[in-house]
């Protein structure tokens, strides 16, 4: 019955663990998307201001 105690809430624990590390990864994927359309933005801002 220990065993069966200790062995759950092992695998409780690396699910914990893992879920952490898939939500780290999406949030951090979230913050480049956001960087690279602030770049894009002052790319087009800086471009479209030229006369020709």
């Amino acid at each position: 019955m220990l065993v069966l105690l200790i062995t759950s809430a092992l695998a409780a624990s690396l699910l914990v663990e893992l879920g952490l590390a898939v939500v780290r990864d999406l949030m951090e994927g979230v913050d480049d998307d956001f960087k690279d359309e602030r770049q894009m933005n002052k790319v087009f801002k800086s471009t479209s201001g030229r006369v020709w």
